[in-house]
């Protein structure tokens, strides 16, 4: 009888009690959201809290994966008239009352995860402060819809100064064209050690934020791409990521099938190592998380949802878990031969590698090996070249240049849309036609 006494009543006590990380922290947490200035309208995760700065909110530690975010991942936005906006990426820890927990369910095994079950096992940061920095931008009209265009310059990071050490970053030819319905996406990704407190300096992308600058100058001077038409980002975070393909996306979507898109992305690429597709990966993302980051496939579907004249793309990354210095998984031994998905309409992509090659750096001139060379093509002929005579250089150039130079081979990769409506192939790149 006492036996069945303690089954009955002990046991449950112990599986209640094993839970304390859940009782402790509960499965709501509260944090503090400031900035300065004051007075920034909060978004999380991409809906409006209908709060301004300061002001405080509860949030569950519990999330599911959103368009926005990533499961058990917060993406915090700060807007404020004038001002870029400011996002921060908060990715949950377990917390250390879970190792009570662990301990206790020594004697109430069947208690074992309720804690993470229920959320109680995370935390997250209990104060975000946005630095807010002014904005410098302009309009552009798309039909009837006018679209405040922001971006923000390469002296706005901290520490970094475009100092203009190559042949192609100097005397670039203008050919002093604006084609207003030509929109730039431009990412240059370096520094992931200042934003991952693991990882050293080592895995950073040496030259990405030059080799963004000087395309975004080309894309201006060259290409005729307004230099308001431009969402230019340096070191972004993924939600900074998320934001601009979800603005050009709409940029595409109010053209009416007018827009001619260029996006350009330097910086870390990685497969995830079970499906092996391909992302492109944030400042803020670790390599052991990958599928946190900016699924290539997805950046595909939101750039040919809607009807384009062109969209064409420049990936001075590779995806096979190499980097131009360092992978950014030091201990990934084997490279990963990423997958690809057909690509649909009017859409062209020209990657710096091909298969399980690396994305190789130029050390002397301060640029990716694919980058310079790209820049350079476009500098001697001021863009009068069409897209398949500018991938059949690259194709030529940088396998052979690369063997001499690095010792390594890389193959950059082209790409083209199945069942377009245009001819990407013949398009003269300074032209809109």
């Amino acid at each position: 009888m006492k036996r069945q006494f303690l089954r009955v009543f002990l046991l449950p006590s112990l599986v209640l009690v094993s839970a304390c990380a859940t009782i402790l922290n509960t499965t709501k947490q509260k944090v503090e959201l400031t900035s300065n200035p004051s007075g920034a309208e909060v978004f999380i995760n991409g809906k409006s809290t209908n709060k301004t700065t300061p002001c405080s909110v509860w949030i569950d530690r519990k999330v599911k994966k959103g368009p926005y975010n990533s499961r058990n991942q917060y993406i915090y936005e700060f807007r404020k008239e004038g001002f870029v906006p400011y996002t921060y990426t908060d990715k949950a820890d377990v917390s250390s009352k879970i190792y009570l927990n662990l301990f206790l369910n020594v004697a109430a095994i069947p208690a074992f995860g309720i804690d993470f079950i229920s959320g109680g096992a995370y935390y997250y940061d209990n104060e975000v402060l946005a630095q807010l920095q002014k904005e410098t931008g302009g309009y552009v009209v798309i039909r009837d819809t006018v679209v405040k265009q922001v971006y923000v310059t390469a002296p706005e990071v901290k520490g970094y100064m475009f100092e203009r050490l190559s042949d192609v970053d100097v005397e670039i030819p203008d050919n002093n064209l604006e084609h207003p319905y030509r929109f730039a996406l431009i990412i240059g990704n370096e520094d992931y050690s200042s934003k991952q407190v693991d990882l050293n300096k080592e895995v950073n992308v040496d030259f990405a934020r030059n080799d963004a600058s000087a395309f975004k100058e080309y894309a201006i001077k060259v290409l005729g791409v307004p230099e308001s038409n431009i969402t230019f980002l340096l070191d972004a975070t993924t939600g900074q990521m998320n934001q601009s393909i979800s603005k050009m996306n709409l940029l595409i979507k109010n053209a009416k099938g007018k827009a001619e898109v260029i996006v350009y992305y330097a910086g870390h690429g990685l497969p995830d190592e079970v499906t092996r597709e391909p992302y492109l990966i944030p400042v803020d993302i670790s390599g052991q998380n990958a599928r946190d980051g900016i699924k290539l496939n997805d950046l595909y579907a939101r750039l040919t949802e809607y009807p384009a004249k062109r969209v064409v793309v420049f990936l001075d990354a590779c995806f096979s878990g190499g980097a131009r210095n360092k992978a950014l998984i030091a201990a990934r031994g084997v490279k990963v031969k990423p997958t690809e998905a057909l690509l649909q309409g009017n859409i062209a992509t020209l990657a710096a590698a091909s298969g399980e090659q690396t994305a190789l750096p130029f050390k002397d001139k301060h640029h990716g090996f694919f980058t310079y060379y790209l820049l350079k093509k476009l500098k001697e002929t001021k863009g009068n070249i069409t897209f398949k005579e500018l991938s059949s250089y690259m194709d030529e150039i940088v396998p052979l240049q690369s063997v001499l130079l690095n010792n390594k081979e890389q193959t950059p990769t082209l790409r083209i849309g199945i069942n377009p409506t245009e001819d990407l192939e013949n398009w003269v790149l300074k032209e809109s036609n």
